[in-house]
This record gives C-alpha cells, sequence and structure tokens, in this order.
C-alpha cells in the first residue's frame, strides 16, 4: 500500500510540475507577443535598406575604418584594430543581409 501511495505522490507531482510548465508557456508568450502593423514593418525595412549602400558619408568612415586597421595592422595593435572594427560602417550591409535571407528577397 506504501508503495503505490508513493507512486501516486510522485505522479501527482509530475503532474503538477506540467501544469506549472505549461501555465509559464502559455505567460511567456503573453508577455513576449509583439502584434506590429505592416506599415511598421514597412517602416523597419525602409530603415534597414536605407543603411545597406556605401554612398556619401558612409563611404567617407569606411575609407577611414581601413585606412585606422592597416595602421594598427602595422604597428601590431590589437586595440587599434578593434577600434577600426567598431567605427566601420559594415552593419548595415550586414543587417541587410540578414534581412534579405530572413524575408528571402534577394533583391537589396
Amino acid at each position: 500500500m506504501a508503495l503505490y501511495m508513493r507512486k501516486l505522490h510522485s505522479v501527482s507531482g509530475i503532474f503538477s510540475h506540467l501544469q506549472y510548465f505549461v501555465q509559464m508557456k502559455i505567460n511567456l508568450k503573453k508577455f513576449f507577443h509583439i502584434s506590429i502593423t505592416e506599415e511598421e514593418q514597412q517602416q523597419t525595412i525602409d530603415s534597414i535598406v536605407s543603411g545597406i549602400q556605401f554612398k556619401g558619408m558612409n563611404l567617407w568612415v569606411l575609407i577611414f575604418a581601413i585606412f585606422i586597421a592597416s595602421l594598427g595592422l602595422n604597428v601590431n595593435s590589437t586595440a587599434v584594430i578593434i577600434g577600426a572594427m567598431l567605427i566601420s560602417p559594415l552593419m548595415g550591409p550586414i543587417i541587410g543581409m540578414g534581412l534579405s535571407i530572413g524575408i528571402t528577397d534577394f533583391d537589396y
């Protein structure tokens, strides 16, 4: 009889844990639910697309970042190379590539 009660207690404990995880999953879905309109989605796409091309200021910043990285390579300075990576405007094209893969539109 004691073995039966122990098994029953362990089964009810597992069931209560499952209920807890199901409730936690529901609460997390409610918390992280993001509803976005088509207009907001288009604004996001437009802002990412505007940073993809190397024109004007982005091109000059890239040229100077290349110069600084070359200088860092010549003096064997890791800090200067990392600084050049931080100021380089390469994040726009990388995010644009991720966007085009994510929405399967390779025209960008």
